[in-house]
C-alpha cells in the first residue's frame, strides 16, 4: 500500500511540474530535506530542481511528458518517461531552433512519509543536444 501511495504522490509531482508546468506548486510534495543529484552545478534542494524545471520550460514551452512506466518498490519509485517538445527558447547557449524535439528520462525518487526526498535523473541529454544542434549527429 505504501508503494501505491508513493506512486501517486510521484505522478502527482510529474503532473503539476511537467505537464501543468507549475514549478511553483510542488513545495508540499517535497520533504524539506529534499537533495537531488544532479551532475551540474545547481543550487542546493528544491531551489535546484526548480532552477531546472524553469529551465526547460523555457526552452520547451510546450512540453508533453508521457509516463511509460512507473515502478515502485520499498521507499523508492522508478519513472520513466518520454518527452516531446517543440524548441521555441535558448537552451546552454543554444538559439531557439523550432523543430519538434524529443527525448527519454529516467527518474528515481525516494520517498519518506509520503515526501520526496531525494531525486536522481537520467536524461537523454546528448541525443536533446543532437536535436537543437548543440552537438554534430552521429554519423
Amino acid at each position: 500500500m505504501q508503494e501505491e501511495r508513493n506512486k501517486e504522490v510521484v505522478r502527482k509531482f510529474t503532473t503539476i511540474f511537467k505537464k501543468q508546468h507549475n514549478v511553483d506548486g510542488i513545495d508540499q510534495l517535497f520533504d524539506p530535506s529534499f537533495t537531488h543529484h544532479f551532475r551540474a552545478a545547481l543550487p542546493p534542494g528544491l531551489a535546484g530542481l526548480k532552477q531546472i524545471g524553469r529551465m526547460m520550460n523555457g526552452a520547451f514551452p510546450d512540453v508533453v511528458v508521457t509516463e511509460e512506466d512507473l515502478i515502485a518498490g520499498g521507499d523508492k519509485v522508478v519513472e520513466r518517461s518520454s518527452a516531446v517538445a517543440t524548441h521555441k527558447g535558448s537552451l546552454m547557449g543554444e538559439k531557439p531552433t523550432n523543430q519538434r524535439i524529443h527525448w527519454t528520462e529516467i527518474h528515481i525518487y525516494r520517498l519518506e512519509n509520503g515526501r520526496i526526498c531525494e531525486h536522481w535523473v537520467e536524461m537523454a541529454m546528448m541525443e536533446l543536444l543532437q536535436q537543437i544542434g548543440a552537438l554534430p549527429r552521429a554519423a
